[in-house]
């Protein structure tokens, strides 16, 4: 989106970046794929593209298909998202995993990643020895 200063008011207005001629143009006449729209209209997402190619369908009151604009790939492959993260889910891994498990993270090669689980140290343990602590301190305050 563009602000456009409108010489009347002075305020500054968000302008689409919508051109049903050069849409139309494009997935008519080109046949470009969804991505080269993406591409060429500069728009960020592919949901934004489907909102303008919606709004194209309704205006012309015509369906238009374009190539590659509801694919979805491989939903079960881990990919980087817009914030640069890299999401993975219980379900993608094999194994046994629970909540707040840790992992170390080691990349070897620039393309692999390897994740190690961390195991803690007994929880029972540590629980214990502190209780024990707890106790004595308790015994020495009466």
């Amino acid at each position: 989106m563009v602000k456009k200063d409108t010489s009347d008011t002075g305020k500054k207005m968000f302008e689409s970046k919508y051109n049903a001629d050069g849409l139309r143009k494009m997935i008519v006449d080109d046949n470009m794929t969804a991505d080269q729209i993406q591409e060429k209209l500069g728009i960020a997402s592919k949901q934004s593209l489907r909102q303008h190619i919606m709004r194209l369908c309704n205006e012309d009151r015509k369906f238009y298909e374009v190539p590659g604009l509801y694919k979805q790939g491989n939903r079960k492959l881990p990919m980087v998202n817009f914030k640069g993260e890299i999401r993975l889910t219980k379900n993608m891994l094999k194994g046994e995993f629970k909540y707040e498990d840790r992992f170390n993270v080691e990349i070897v090669d620039n393309n692999k990643i390897i994740l190690t689980k961390v195991v803690p140290e007994n929880k029972e343990d540590t629980g214990s020895a502190a209780g024990a602590v707890n106790k004595e301190d308790a015994d020495s305050k009466k």
